[in-house]
């Protein structure tokens, strides 16, 4: 080999060594008509983020060598609704994100369906083509406003799940007690709601009472080290969901896909008590009345009781 072939045998090496790094790691922008996304990948990590007045917030994330891995922890704490309502056969999702629970939950029930109903056509095209999660007849998407679908199908489900964020919060029409209570009409006798809130602001206290509104029964879990709280809703009375003696044992309910991926114990620890005070003097989000922007910039606690 010449002189002049190795220049350019060491200038086509590098190339691809550049090509190969940009195929792993990469940065990608997308605009659409409900959200600003940022699609970033980092090695074997891809994380779906929405842009908003707060800067990027994360939607989901996924390992690509290890997809049942729940990589934003928040995704580990909606399983607690597993105390309450362990054998889920039917469950609606209101929001897809990356799927980062939906992968770990379609391997651990097999049997079950878990619907998704994702408002961005653009997300789920990104949840594919980035993301590597691909819809299944047991993991279907339908690209729709949650609301919209909560109204018109009749289907009943053993959990209700709303996880649907555009940058950071929750549309409104999403928030209010007419809408929950679309939701608990959907659910089986003995289904739960669960939502996942963001805590330290006042609208966390207005999405409590607004909950309780509807439903007589709502028990408290705070993601370890987050801001997130997962609130799990109950129609019924009786028995006292509260009452943590009446859970069943993290082993009962465990699978043996959770291994090393979700530690049950760890999320019973969780359980918050409810801020009853603060609920009695946040507003009531209806209709008619649903000022979440606003009531999410008031900083919590800011009022002495």
């Amino acid at each position: 080999m010449n002189r002049r072939t190795l220049q350019f045998a060491v200038v086509a090496a590098a190339l691809a060594g550049v090509v190969a790094l940009r195929a792993e790691n990469y940065v990608e922008h997308y605009d659409t008509l409900y959200n600003s996304l940022t699609v970033e990948r980092r090695g074997s990590i891809v994380e779906l983020r929405a842009r908003s007045r707060r800067g990027d917030a994360l939607e989901s994330a996924v390992n690509l060598d290890e997809p049942l891995q729940l990589v934003v922890p928040y995704t580990r704490t909606l399983y607690g609704a597993l105390f309450i309502a362990p054998d889920p056969q039917r469950v609606l999702m209101i929001g897809l994100g990356g799927a980062g629970f939906n992968r770990l939950f379609a391997a651990a029930f097999p049997t079950a369906l878990l619907e998704t109903v994702e408002l961005d056509p653009k997300i789920v095209e990104l949840c594919e083509t980035r993301l590597g999660f691909h819809p299944t007849d047991r993991t279907p998407v339908v690209t729709a406003d949650g609301r919209v679908f909560i109204k018109r199908n009749r289907d009943r489900w053993d959990w209700v799940i709303l996880d649907a964020f555009r940058g950071g919060y929750v549309p409104p029409h999403l928030k209010t007690e007419e809408f929950y209570r679309q939701c608990a009409a959907r659910l089986t006798d003995r289904g739960v709601f669960v939502t996942n809130l963001h805590s330290g602001s006042e609208l966390y206290y207005a999405d409590l009472k607004t909950i309780s509104a509807v439903f007589p029964q709502v028990v408290l879990l705070g993601t370890t080290g987050r801001g997130n709280v997962i609130a799990i809703a109950e129609k019924y009375r009786t028995p006292n969901v509260g009452d943590t003696r009446l859970w069943p044992t993290a082993a009962a309910v465990t699978r043996p896909e959770f291994k090393g991926r979700l530690d049950l114990e760890a999320v019973r620890a969780e359980r918050i008590p409810w801020p009853a005070a603060q609920v009695q003097r946040a507003k009531l989000l209806t209709d008619d009345f649903a000022p979440v922007e606003f009531l999410d910039a008031i900083n919590a606690d800011n009022v002495k009781d």
